[in-house]
């Protein structure tokens, strides 16, 4: 149909040399997040896909407010404990998954981790002068 010399065809491939990026006649899908038509001047942030030939499909991301909060953060990061805080403020550490051998016995492990949980008491102490850890951030060994 466009490759004749009709004036619908000569303009289109006039209109292409100057706007290399831009599509005729084309169907586009919208997947947002909420329904109806698109407000005049509104801006969406996406991605647009071909799916087919003279088809595109443009969805709509997701906004980060709308992602679930994370449940108990970590408030210390160590190679053999992590310390995480509970909704209610309280910590408590979690061990480390290591893959023994022969330098990083079990033995070995414990000691280390010992070592980690004594650095994390003192910073507990030094936070808040009552051991409870309130005042630590992450902190990262």
């Amino acid at each position: 149909m466009l490759q004749g010399d009709s004036p619908f065809a000569c303009d289109y491939r006039e209109h292409t040399s100057a706007y290399p990026h831009t599509e005729l006649g084309i169907d586009l899908k919208l997947m947002t997040q909420q329904p109806g038509r698109l407000p005049v001047g509104r801006y969406l942030c996406g991605t647009i896909t071909r799916d087919a030939e003279d088809h595109y499909l443009f969805v709509e991301h997701v906004a980060k407010a709308l992602w679930p909060v994370k449940r108990n953060p970590h408030v210390f990061v160590g190679r053999y404990i992590n310390v995480n805080r509970k909704p209610d403020g309280t910590i408590y550490p979690t061990f480390n998954r290591p893959e023994y051998n022969e330098k990083l016995t079990f033995a070995k492990f414990c000691m280390e981790a010992a070592k980690e949980l004594r650095q994390v008491a003192k910073l507990a102490d030094s936070a808040t002068g009552l051991g409870e850890g309130e005042g630590i951030g992450l902190i990262r060994a």
